[in-house]
């Protein structure tokens, strides 16, 4: 009981701040917020996990060597992609490639760039510096929820583009992408639909911690550098310093089983965009 009043109180506190900086709504009971144009972040608080996959998780890659992260800051995480709405009321246009999907699918055909222009035009608009992407290590440490398997409500059971069970009740991948409306993509002679192409977010089943669409529907930047990973424990890792590609989580609509999972990682020039890559954003604490 003593633990729960404690984190109430650090969640009350956190809530005050937000409002402080614009947000619209925010409840102690949900842990979750509401900024002005209906972007929802809920509370991560701090904790250690271990990043990466074990050697024997089938669809594995090699860059994804296993190592304890401490993250010491509570942070508040999207619950949803930015969706093509969210964009538009900062950004006043859509550069998305599947526009026909509809304000509540996530934006896409965005660079990491792209991003950096979305974020300081948010900052601006809610009157505050917190709005970011998150790193690397805040990314899957809120999609895993607390899960060690492959995706967060349990282990791979396919590594290309067939039903699996898990990965189906929680994401849009290849399997079951299939959309109706004009300016889809075939996939027809990829293993995948006639009509492909992203869905309206939160519909498929959220991970424990209530975030939607971390495996599939697009590919997620985050902060950091791509590079290969430490081997021993870090704390509060925000990867290298410099590089040439940054960092995309998640797996996306066009994406095979094993690149949904959540130690799945690659990386892509900042300037790149591409009808599979969208992101979601964290709001720091701070005042």
């Amino acid at each position: 009981m003593k633990n729960t009043k404690i984190l109430s109180l650090q969640v009350l506190l956190c809530c005050f701040a937000f409002l402080a900086s614009g947000c619209t709504r925010c409840s102690g009971d949900s842990n979750e917020i509401t900024n002005s144009i209906g972007m929802s972040f809920v509370f991560i608080e701090p904790g250690t996990f271990i990043m990466g996959s074990p050697s024997n998780e089938p669809g594995r890659w090699g860059d994804e060597t296993q190592h304890q992260v401490t993250l010491t800051q509570s942070y508040y995480m999207q619950t949803t992609p930015v969706t093509q709405g969210q964009w538009k009321a900062v950004m006043g246009s859509n550069p998305s490639f599947f526009s026909n999907c509809g304000d509540d699918c996530p934006v896409e055909l965005v660079s990491w760039n792209d991003v950096q222009d979305f974020i300081a035009a948010l900052n601006q608009r809610e009157g505050t510096t917190r709005y970011a992407l998150p790193t690397e290590a805040q990314w899957e440490y809120a999609a895993r929820a607390g899960s060690t398997t492959a995706f967060a409500n349990g282990q791979i059971t396919k590594t290309d583009s067939r039903y699996d069970p898990v990965l189906d009740s929680m994401g849009w991948y290849r399997y079951n992408h299939k959309v109706t409306y004009a300016g889809c993509v075939d996939l027809s002679e990829e293993e995948g639909s006639s009509c492909a192409g992203t869905n309206p977010v939160a519909q498929k089943a959220p991970n424990a911690w209530g975030l939607y669409d971390m495996h599939g529907n697009v590919f997620e930047w985050v902060a950091d550098w791509y590079d290969t990973y430490p081997s021993s424990a870090v704390t509060d890792p925000t990867g290298p310093s410099s590089g040439t590609h940054r960092v995309l989580r998640g797996g996306n609509w066009y994406s095979g089983t094993k690149a949904c999972r959540s130690a799945y990682r690659f990386g892509s020039t900042p300037g790149n965009w591409l009808i599979n890559n969208g992101f979601r954003l964290v709001l720091l604490p701070g005042h």
